[in-house]
This record gives structure tokens, C-alpha cells and sequence, in this order.
């Protein structure tokens, strides 16, 4: 027995659930629950999830769903990967009312529209045309939490989309284009880099347009007026590393732990807020792709939101690669994540009547 197996055996041997012992970049030591783990795991993915201790993460192997923590320990850090139970298999009982109430909005947002085009024909102010807009405004805002609760129990139910090929370069980079613009109004300064124009990518394009839309809103969220938000892309050895950072004011270490958890703010979300819904969604999708995403505050503030994925080659990518937007309306997503951050100026309709 080496003399590290034969110092952490006496304290992690017994242990059920999967230890691991991470030092100088190398997996030192497993206990048998890890041995077993590590045939399955790709170990890139384990050497991800170590640059980040003192956090708790969730994390999808082909099987099974298991919590990770990250802590300190002699020098290096230790892994424990606890398995999670399958989640009961349950119908919502308001599927179809988010459905209807969803196309109701849309078709609301899409009245109104009209009637802005119409008060322009008539010569009408600013001032009406700003009220119009503030009204659009709030259905948009309806609009995004609703959207939030239907991908949630859509996650509960495991009624995932199917995986396909397609090009995440592409996709990032079109959703960057279009932030970066919204963001502006909002007086956010938002940059876009990648080392690669284009990824062949085999997953649900749609769970990751939608975790995408919830990394931005967010950075762009806490960046705040005259703040800064970065979105990088970047892939190597297998992985592709997709991370927002921002200038705000950071998150209290009592609410990054809790950062993940769903769980809605006790008191009423203010604008900028959101309902709490959107991060949790989002590391449930990289959890689902075996990947991790994880935050990180500094002490003089900002915070980075970062996913890890494995690269899944495809067998075949489309010529044509759009965005993928899950359209509501015909409306942008993106917008419609914004919607409580961006002045009306944003929600006047483009292309009016003359």
C-alpha cells in the first residue's frame, strides 16, 4: 500500500459514496465506490470539477444523477460524489393551463403591436406610444416566468427534446449579437470571445439555448447600469468552457451556497431579480449533458457563472445553422429574459407603418 492510500484508507475506505483525492492534477487516491466511479466518468470531467473546492455541484453520468463536493484536504482536495435518487416520474397539474396561458400572452403582445401601429397612423405622442410600450413590457416579463415554470416541470417530467447535431459556436455567437445590442439600452457594456468559429455539437439544442439565455439575462442582470459583462467560448481537450462574467456587486457567500437550489427569494423579486428558477434550470440542463456549471464571487465583487461540457461529436451538422430560439410569439427570447431590465424603447415594435 503507498503512503497515501495508507493515509486517507483509515478515513475514507468506509465511506458508501465515491471519494476521490485530487493532488498536483493527478487523481492520488479512491476509495472502491471511486474505483468503480472512475470506469465511468471521464476523468477530464473530474479534473473540471476540482479547479472549484468549496462547492457543491450536481452531475449526469449515463446511469445516474450524483452531488458533488469539493473541499480542501492536505494539500489537495477531496471529491464526494453522493448519489442522488431518480426523480419520480409525476404529471404537473397545470401543464395545460402554462400552455394556454402562454398563448394567451403571445397573442396579447401581439394586439398590442397593433395598436401602437395604429396610434402612429394617427400621429399620436411619445407618451402614448411609452405607455403601449410599458404595457408590452409586462407581458414580455409574463411571459419569461411562465416559460420558467413550463421548462421546469418539463425537467421534472424528464420530457426532454431530442438530441441533434448542430453548431454551438453559431448559436453562442448569434445570441452575443443579439445581447450585446439589447444590453446596450440597458446600459451594459456586453463583449463576445472565441477561439472557434464553429463546434459540431450532438445534444438537446434547445435545454442549452435555453441554459445559455439564463447564463446571459443573469450576467447582464448583475452587471447592472454602466456595468460590464463578458461572455467567453472557449473548447480543448474534449471540453468546451462557456463562462459569464460581470462587474456587479457579487453574490453573499450565504446566497452562493444556495445559489442553485430553485428555491425564489422570501420576499417579492424586484426588477433584476428574477424568480429564481433560471439558474437552477440551467445547471439541471449541464447536469443532463454530464457537464457542470458552476459560480464564483470575488471579494472585490463581480461574479463568473461557468459551464463545462464534454464535446459529443455529431454524425452530421445542417448547412444552415440559426440560433434555435425557442420563439414565443415570434418574439426573441432574448428579449423576453431582458424584459425586466431594458427600457421601453426596447419593446416598440421595428418596422411600423408609415
Amino acid at each position: 500500500m503507498d503512503p497515501i492510500t495508507s493515509r486517507l484508507e483509515p478515513i475514507f475506505g468506509s465511506f458508501p459514496e465515491a471519494v476521490l483525492y485530487l493532488s498536483g492534477g493527478q487523481i492520488a487516491y479512491s476509495n472502491e465506490p471511486g474505483t468503480l466511479l472512475l470506469k465511468h466518468c471521464p476523468a477530464d470531467l473530474i479534473y473540471a470539477m476540482a479547479e472549484h473546492p468549496g462547492g457543491a455541484m450536481e452531475i449526469a453520468l449515463p446511469e445516474d444523477l450524483f452531488r458533488v463536493t469539493v473541499s480542501p484536504f492536505d494539500g489537495g482536495v477531496v471529491m464526494v460524489l453522493r448519489p442522488l435518487p431518480p426523480a419520480e416520474e409525476q404529471k404537473h397539474p397545470f401543464s395545460n393551463a402554462v400552455y394556454r396561458m402562454r398563448e394567451c400572452l403571445s397573442n396579447l403582445s401581439a394586439i398590442q403591436s397593433h395598436l401602437q401601429r395604429e396610434m402612429n397612423k394617427k400621429g399620436l405622442g411619445e407618451e402614448m406610444e411609452k405607455d403601449i410600450a410599458g404595457q408590452n413590457r409586462l407581458v414580455f416579463q409574463m411571459l419569461r416566468l411562465t416559460r420558467q415554470a413550463e421548462l421546469t416541470q418539463e425537467l421534472d417530467n424528464k420530457t426532454f427534446p431530442r438530441e441533434e447535431g448542430f453548431d454551438l459556436a453559431m448559436v453562442c455567437q448569434g445570441m452575443a449579437d443579439e445581447a450585446a445590442w439589447l444590453a446596450d439600452l440597458a446600459g451594459v457594456r456586453f463583449t463576445y470571445y472565441s477561439n472557434l468559429e464553429h463546434l459540431g455539437f450532438q445534444a438537446s439544442k434547445s435545454l442549452l439555448t435555453q441554459m445559455l439565455l439564463s447564463l446571459v439575462s443573469n450576467g447582464i442582470r448583475a452587471a447592472g447600469k454602466d456595468g460590464l459583462c463578458e461572455m467567453r467560448f472557449h473548447a480543448e481537450n474534449g471540453r468546451v468552457v462557456i463562462s459569464l462574467r460581470d462587474s456587479g456587486l457579487g453574490i453573499p457567500e450565504d446566497r452562493l451556497a444556495t445559489l442553485f437550489s430553485g428555491d425564489a427569494p422570501e420576499e417579492i423579486p424586484r426588477p433584476g431579480e428574477g424568480a429564481g428558477l433560471g439558474l437552477y434550470n440551467a445547471q439541471r440542463i449541464a447536469a443532463l449533458h454530464g457537464g457542470v456549471l458552476i459560480a464564483q464571487s470575488g471579494q472585490g465583487g463581480g461574479t463568473a457563472l461557468v459551464v463545462s461540457l464534454p464535446i459529443v461529436t455529431p454524425p452530421s451538422v445542417p448547412a444552415r445553422n440559426n440560433p434555435g430560439y425557442d420563439n414565443l410569439g415570434g418574439y426573441s427570447p432574448v428579449l423576453i429574459e431582458l424584459s425586466d431590465v431594458l427600457p421601453w424603447q426596447a419593446f416598440v415594435p421595428q418596422g411600423k407603418d408609415d
